[in-house]
């Protein structure tokens, strides 16, 4: 983790409170690395992972970063778990009370408590192998609760082990290397191992040591170890990745059964609906929705969720359009792929789909609204958009194929140029 804050330079900050100290700081400095001296005697850094820290991190521009995780994606059954029995030695062992001095911050005024936003969470199914994922969880006296979305794997994973054995041991790791954070992010089928995913994006090999409850684990600053229960309570209010706050549900009660701590530890504050969570959640969307639109748009360039659009509701997707129609089809290609996305425009190969002027250029230049933009009512969409139906989850999608017109010709579209001397 030290290596990694290094090279990122960051805004060095003395001291903090952890309710609401942390989270005002974060938000002050949205996307610009932030390290914390000091928070009741821990370190503390955040705004870790952007487009542009992440490209850092990896040596991979930001434009090819797509790219990057795609040939990770294809390499991950060759990821390769180096079991390193030396890394539990770093480890000071503490009893599950002791999670109340650790710098777990209250971000938010109408927060039910301190939530810990960047713990990895690792389970293992006999069936399907690692899982990784990111959930919220709550800390309440020496429990805690963790949100669990029905749809995804965990969710899955939980309700079989409930079934099988009444619980499912967990581990949750935090501060970690950005490799596992992004492979936690990642969405691909159940059969994916997305600690094999975190070894590939290394290049090959993670290395990682057992707990005591048997499960492996990459090394971290901090670790829980634990059991997924059966018990419900409540959970939330808490804000997701809108910056608006989700509904108080029952959720999986996790019991602590040891903490993991390094001597000198350094805690992962994710800040909710910030730059680092919207980077998190959406960048692994993008090899998915580049992968489905090349299945009916071979020709497409890249894609990009857009921060202004959460990283999850609107995306861009660039394409080298060779005849009427490829716009249309990736428009409805990207919804097919990315059920979330609520609006997505489909460019040009000469516009910069990093630019949101350029995008918008394109949508002044090459769109006539009766005939570029489609519409589909009541589609199913995301639960975080807060002006869905939240119901039944029901929203309206919208589609703007901002592509030059080829019955008119690309030099209508030219768009001018100054030689090079």
């Amino acid at each position: 983790m030290r290596e990694i804050i290094n090279k990122l330079n960051p805004i060095v900050i003395e001291k903090a409170d952890k309710k609401f100290g942390i989270s005002r700081i974060l938000k002050k400095y949205d996307g610009k690395p932030v390290y914390i001296k000091d928070v009741d005697g821990f370190e503390v850094v955040g705004n870790l992972c952007s487009r542009e820290t992440l490209s850092k991190i990896f040596n991979v521009k930001k434009e090819e970063f797509i790219f990057f995780m795609l040939d990770a994606m294809e390499k991950e059954k060759e990821g390769k778990l180096k079991i390193n029995k030396k890394l539990r030695d770093k480890y000071i062992v503490e009893s599950p009370e002791k999670i109340k001095e650790w710098p777990i911050p209250t971000y938010y005024e109408k927060d039910a408590g301190a939530y810990i936003t960047s713990g990895v969470v690792v389970v293992h199914d006999e069936d399907y192998g690692y899982n990784l994922s990111i959930h919220r969880i709550l800390v309440k006296d020496d429990y805690l609760v963790i949100r669990m979305v029905e749809q995804r794997h965990l969710h899955f994973l939980y309700t079989k082990a409930i079934k099988e054995k009444g619980y499912l041991d967990v581990a949750i790791v935090i501060g970690v290397h950005p490799a596992v954070l992004l492979a936690g992010s990642t969405s691909a089928d159940i059969t994916f191992d997305e600690l094999k995913f975190a070894a590939a994006l290394l290049g090959g090999e993670i290395e990682v040591f057992e707990l005591d409850n048997g499960l492996l684990v990459p090394e971290a600053e901090f670790i829980i170890e634990g059991k997924i229960l059966p018990e419900m309570d409540d959970e939330g209010p808490f804000v997701d990745i809108t910056g608006t706050y989700d509904i108080v549900r029952k959720q999986p009660i996790i019991k602590i059964e040891k903490l993991y701590r390094k001597e000198k530890p350094i805690f992962h504050a994710l800040l909710p609906g910030g730059i680092e969570h919207k980077t998190l959640m959406g960048m692994p969307q993008e090899p998915r929705i580049l992968k489905g639109v090349r299945n009916t748009v071979p020709t497409v360039k890249n894609v990009v969720l857009t921060e202004g659009g959460c990283c999850w509701l609107h995306a861009v997707v660039q394409i080298e359009k060779r005849t009427e129609g490829d716009g249309k089809n990736a428009i409805l290609a990207a919804f097919a792929s990315h059920p979330s996305l609520k609006h997505v425009v489909v460019v040009d190969e000469d516009i910069n789909i990093f630019d949101m002027n350029d995008v918008e250029y394109a949508i002044a230049t090459r769109v006539q609204g009766d005939k570029d933009i489609i519409i589909i009512p009541g589609a199913k969409g995301s639960s975080l958009d807060p002006s869905s139906d939240l119901k039944n989850k029901l929203t309206a999608k919208v589609g703007i194929d901002a592509t030059m017109s080829l019955v008119k010709g690309r030099e209508h579209f030219e768009r001018a140029k100054i030689p090079d001397e």
